[in-house]
């Protein structure tokens, strides 16, 4: 069966249910609601959804039909009048989820159903396997050994074969030896020219309002294909969670800034290096260890290199940070386009990260995601956090370049002494003819009286 595109919308007291399900056949149209479950069924389209309220089916229920659009539309009235059903966007949310089920008629003992609270065992023993574990919240175990050699593009290291401390290890050491200083300190000269440029650039969601943002019928499209997965994470999962999205982000701002807000053909591949999250299956649990990492490989990998660069793309990531977690939703959705073109096989993070980061916004606490982003606001990221020496480098390259400029002005200046000789000594030459000519013409002049 296939899933149809849909949208809710609600008003005070009825809530809007809009369907497109073209091509169907209306003899088999079935549509169903009781409380907060929605049934809808019209070959070959099906649609069961769990509301956040419920809804009666009364005297008051409209329903339509446009053949040229395809559309159903189905108006319920709330159950309490007034209620305000929360966050109707986030169409994935509502989706039952499809279970597989059996029945034994031996079977004595009841079906159990889990609270969804994790024990302080529990949670221990997650917390210990997350250590070998990468992908989303570090959740995941899977062995893709056979086919590594498929994403030797993608990953810095091989996630099934090493921990998290040894990713980290490695990556530290990998960043330290590909740093480029020259390159870095020529992008320092140019933060003036086209890195200024860059600098200069509006931000296009700085005055954007959360109000006007709307999924387009693309992005209904994925939503509705994607599963409506229960994520139960320990307080470990959800800071390694949190901190993993604003590396990704970070990436995906400085991949915007740096072409014009346009992206190009390089972008997966900016985004995926400069996020250690994805290239090397990072985890972190302070938000300033993002940043260090996000600095470091700002000044390490992509072509403009430049520290207040980043520090800009810091900024702008605030600033969407501010916006309603719809944002972010969408940005995911770009990103996994993104990874789904190209012909490397970065579709493998759309697996590992980004579907299940689309779906964990729309679920997420949204309290401890504010109080996470006040820690976030907080950080402060200065040169010598990085490691990289780029201080003492900054320094010792300035005391050159003065002293360059100075020897280049010693030697203007010689040269230009030399000139100066040169054409004084030209002058008494020519003073010194002209002295000869005359007393020549007064000798002859005097010859002549003579005789």
């Amino acid at each position: 069966m296939i899933t149809p595109r849909f949208n809710l919308s609600q008003q005070d007291n009825s809530l809007i249910i809009r369907i497109r399900a073209p091509y169907c056949s209306l003899r088999d149209l079935e549509v169903d609601c009781i409380q907060n479950s929605f049934l809808f069924f019209c070959k070959p389209y099906y649609l069961r959804l769990q509301l956040p309220g419920n809804i009666v089916d009364n005297q008051n229920t409209r329903s339509s039909f446009d053949c040229d659009s395809g559309y159903f539309t189905f108006i319920y009235d709330k159950e309490t009048p007034g209620e305000f059903f929360p966050d109707l966007e986030y169409i994935t949310k509502f989706l039952v989820t499809k279970v597989d089920a059996s029945y034994d008629e031996n079977e004595t003992e009841p079906i159990m159903v889990l609270s969804g609270e994790i024990t302080p065992t529990e949670e221990k023993m997650i917390n210990e396997n997350t250590k070998q574990g990468f992908g989303f919240a570090l959740k995941t175990h899977k062995k893709f050994a056979t086919v590594i050699s498929e994403f030797d593009e993608v990953f810095e290291v091989n996630p099934c074969e090493t921990s998290l401390l040894e990713r980290r290890k490695m990556r530290l050491q990998y960043e330290q030896g590909k740093f480029d200083m020259e390159h870095y300190l020529m992008d320092l000269e140019d933060e003036e020219h086209e890195i200024g440029d860059k600098l200069a650039l509006p931000l296009p969601w700085e005055h954007t309002s959360d109000a006007s943002l709307a999924f387009t019928s693309k992005e209904l499209d994925f939503l509705k294909d994607q599963a409506n997965n229960p994520y139960n994470l320990t307080a470990l999962q959800i800071r390694y969670a949190f901190n993993g999205l604003i590396d990704i982000l970070y990436a995906y701002c400085y991949d915007k800034r740096t072409t014009d807000f346009e992206g190009n053909s390089e972008s997966g591949w900016t985004i995926v290096k400069l996020a250690s999250t994805l290239s090397w299956c990072e985890a972190f649990e302070d938000p300033k260890d993002v940043f260090v990492s996000a600095f470091r490989r700002t000044l390490t990998y992509p072509y403009y290199r430049s520290f207040k660069l980043a520090t800009k793309v810091f900024e702008d990531l605030k600033t969407l940070l501010k916006h309603d977690e719809k944002l972010i939703i969408k940005i995911l959705i770009e990103i996994h386009e993104i990874f789904l073109s190209g012909d490397c096989c970065r579709y493998i993070l759309n697996n590992l990260f980004i579907k299940d980061y689309i779906m964990y916004v729309m679920k997420w606490d949204k309290t401890k995601w504010r109080q996470f982003l006040e820690e976030v606001y907080g950080v402060v990221i200065v040169k010598d956090d990085l490691g990289l020496k780029l201080v003492e480098n900054e320094e010792s390259f300035k005391i050159e370049k003065k002293m360059k400029s100075l020897q280049i002005q010693d030697q203007s200046e010689l040269l230009d002494s030399d000139d100066t000789d040169e054409s004084d000594s030209d002058s008494s030459d020519s003073e010194t003819d002209s002295d000869s000519e005359t007393n020549s013409d007064y000798d002859s002049s005097t010859d002549e009286d003579a005789k």
